[in-house]
């Protein structure tokens, strides 16, 4: 029963170690995006992981393609953080000064000593972060690009023709319908062309790769979605048994997933390079994940409460429209400024839904 329902078992050592002497190891684009992130030596790091790993990595156009449209994103997200911080520090002790002024008569607060205080604070502040502004490594991470643009010399997939894309999207309405993984948690993504496949095109060069050479597959993603996941109470089990059985029908080899952390882990126990300063880079990865899953909270919070907003004012235009005792009586005029107002909130709640149900599916970055 194992060889007919291969995707619902787990793989034992031999099969584990099989694929780590035979196989291709693919990068997601999140983990690529890794290498720009983090400190010196975590950077130093992971890009040591590709290099002991050269002669069996290979990269779909795909990623490649993602990577380089969100690298710059990523790098100057960075260098925006010093000047964002400094105004929302600002903010925030603006707000503290108005409410001590608000309290000069205190009869225990000495109010110009808090108000010194933080002056202080802000001023320490902001000197920290223009020097770190000024220290930021843009040349280090540039240097960073260009190794790991070396280290995939020779080893990224074609560009797909136009006739393939077109048919992978194609494809893909019939799968995302059906919630056949990989990439249907996208489906409603906002985007263009053919951004909202671009998980099934990866699916895709990666099979036709792995079956090409006749090897099985190591994925490494830091993609959290189910549409990548068997998930079960919360915790990630494996790749989806759907994608190790296709996999295993059009290649006859073995398809594996490691989220980076993990997949680290392992390379360490291959490759000894990799022990040094581990528990550094799991750190630096653990804290990254733990801020993308703190942005993410917030940014629901944010379209849970603009939703809320929109839907009050909705309820109350309905209510107008409808003539529902309680609300003002409107004139055949009003009804129709009304009516093209409602058109419009529903239009702005469908959006903000859409675009919240994006953002909790896709904490990876």
């Amino acid at each position: 029963m194992r060889d007919t329902f291969a995707g619902w078992y787990g793989k034992d050592s031999v099969q584990i170690e099989r694929i780590w002497n035979e196989g291709l190891f693919i990068p997601d684009t999140n983990v690529l995006l890794h290498c720009l992130r983090h400190p010196a030596k975590v950077r130093d790091r992971l890009l040591g992981v590709f290099e002991a790993l050269s002669g069996s990595l290979w990269l779909p156009y795909q990623v490649g393609l993602e990577f380089h449209k969100n690298r710059l994103g990523v790098e100057y997200g960075a260098i925006d953080a010093y000047e964002s911080l400094i105004r929302d520090q600002e903010s925030i002790v603006e707000k503290s000064r108005d409410r001590f002024r608000q309290l000069r008569a205190h009869p225990t607060i000495d109010v110009d000593r808090e108000l010194s205080a933080l002056e202080m604070y802000i001023s320490d502040f902001r000197g920290r972060m223009e020097a770190a502004r000024d220290s930021h490594p843009k040349e280090e991470i540039s240097k960073a690009v260009d190794r790991l643009t070396k280290v995939f010399e020779g080893k990224v997939g074609l560009r797909l023709s136009s006739e393939k894309l077109i048919a992978i999207k194609k494809e893909g309405e019939d799968r995302y319908a059906k919630k056949i993984p990989p990439g249907y948690k996208d489906e409603k993504k906002d985007c263009t062309g053919y951004d909202r496949f671009g998980d099934l095109i990866i699916w895709r060069e990666i099979i036709c790769k792995a079956k090409a050479e006749n090897r099985s597959v190591v994925f490494i993603t830091d993609d959290a979605k189910e549409d990548w996941w068997w998930i079960h109470r919360g915790r990630k089990i494996g790749p989806r048994p759907e994608l190790i059985e296709e996999f295993k029908l059009e290649v006859g080899q073995d398809f594996h997933m490691y989220e980076f952390g993990q997949f680290l882990r392992f390379a360490a126990e291959h490759f000894p390079v990799i022990n040094s300063n581990f528990d550094l880079v799991t750190k630096s990865l653990l804290a990254d994940e733990q801020a993308r899953l703190h942005q993410n909270a917030s940014s629901n919070l944010f379209f849970h409460d603009q939703i809320t907003i929109l839907e009050d004012e909705r309820d109350q235009l309905i209510g107008m429209i409808s003539g529902t005792p309680g609300y003002m009586n409107s004139t055949t005029a009003d009804l129709a400024v009304l009516r093209s107002r409602l058109d419009e909130l529903n239009k702005q709640i469908s959006s903000l839904k859409s675009m919240s149900t994006h953002s909790s599916g896709d904490v990876s970055g």
